[in-house]
């Protein structure tokens, strides 16, 4: 005889609701949340769900972390710590990507861009490479539709549709002596939130604003990548420096003029974060624990601050003869120092406390003698996106 099944009987169902399952998740290792999209289809929808991706983003954004990319023995790895790590040493976790990278790209120094709410996106010649360190998972991208070999890219988060982009384009000539130079080919590359592709071919789109790329780019949250540029579309003209804007939602550019008497020079600076602004950094006295950044304070008016900053004690902090980069400044307002040339062992980086006035040395653990290429990002954040 088959039992009748009653209405009270779902007080004993073994179903969580969804919402509480959701909240289990978000606890768990950024690493195992990937495995856990086969337990079963509700999973699988709750995990990829832009509510589950933000409240998991919301919980990391508490905790961020520096990530360190380096490459040893022709293998990519990645390091996160922990931002809040002793003075003596910063214990580390690590994952890898068995990926070859083009020499002349490592050696450039811009071949991964920063960060966007977890992932990162590295380029390889004209192949495009998107990463989520944390879960150790990487997604192909199409090859970039050129024949010339100079490709800049910088990658971008739209938060008002929820699509991650890359920006690719081309420069004929970037050698100084040869001018006019400026940018072509722009193309861009979409995927979704949760990093499905949304297209499988790159578009092209029209730049109205000449100029060349000459940093790395660093995106903001209010969805626009901003990085350091040349302008020089007529070969009669001056070269001038400048800061381009890409509306990552709108795809359109916009030039801010930087203040008189600063010049962009290759290698020389780059584009950080500084308490949620954009900011110029300039390396030139960087060996002598001296460097000056210029912050970006009003968009609109284009108005921009001088900070200029002196390491104390920094022969016994950073060493009698090593050139240190400044690499931004985190949550806590400190600034983060990197070795140029990473041949130091053991590896470590220097954080300096403007208004204590206190530089202190922090190493770092699992970078050994045969890691090269080392590159350090500020206020990682931890993301179970699925790529």
């Amino acid at each position: 005889m088959k039992r009748v099944k009653k209405e009270n009987d779902d007080v004993s169902s073994p179903y969580l609701p969804q919402d509480l399952i959701a909240e289990i998740l978000v606890k768990l290792p950024t690493k195992s949340i990937p495995k856990l999209i086969v337990v079963s289809k509700l999973w699988s929808s709750i995990i990829r769900s832009k509510h589950f991706i933000d409240l998991y983003l919301k919980r990391s954004l508490t905790r961020p972390c520096f990530l360190f990319s380096f490459e040893r023995d022709s293998t990519w790895f990645f390091l996160s710590a922990s931002q809040e790590a002793k003075p003596s040493s910063c214990t580390t976790t690590t994952t890898s990507f068995s990926l070859r990278l083009d020499q002349r790209l490592l050696l450039e120094g811009y071949y991964i861009s920063p960060p966007v709410r977890g992932l990162i996106c590295c380029q390889d010649l004209n192949k495009v490479v998107i990463m989520n360190p944390s879960t150790g998972q990487f997604l192909f991208l199409p090859k970039v539709r050129t024949r010339r070999r100079h490709i800049s890219s910088f990658f971008g988060y739209d938060p008002i549709r929820d699509e991650y982009k890359v920006l690719c384009m081309t420069v004929l000539q970037v050698s100084c002596k040869h001018e006019p130079v400026v940018s072509e080919e722009h193309q861009v590359f979409t995927l979704g939130g949760g990093a499905q592709k949304k297209e499988a071919t790159w578009r092209m789109i029209e730049c109205k604003v000449p100029h060349c790329p000459a940093t790395n780019g660093v995106c903001m949250a209010n969805g626009v990548i901003y990085y350091g540029a040349w302008s020089n579309s007529d070969i009669r003209s001056k070269r001038g420096s400048l800061v381009v804007g890409f509306d990552v939602r709108l795809e359109e550019f916009t030039l801010f003029k930087l203040p008189d008497c600063v010049e962009i020079s290759s290698g020389e600076c780059d584009m950080v974060n500084y308490q949620g602004k954009v900011a110029l950094v300039n390396h030139n006295h960087s060996y002598n624990g001296k460097f000056d950044m210029w912050v970006l304070e009003d968009v609109d008016k284009q108005d921009w601050s001088k900070i200029s900053v002196v390491v104390p004690s920094r022969i016994d902090v950073f060493g009698p003869s090593l050139l240190f980069y400044c690499r931004g400044a985190i949550s806590s307002s400190k600034f983060i120092f990197s070795p140029f040339h990473p041949t130091l062992c053991p590896f470590f980086i220097v954080s300096y406390d403007r208004k204590e006035d206190i530089a202190t040395r922090v190493e770092i653990k699992g970078l050994e003698d045969n890691s090269r290429y080392v590159v350090v990002f500020l206020d990682h954040v931890e993301c179970p996106v699925f790529l």
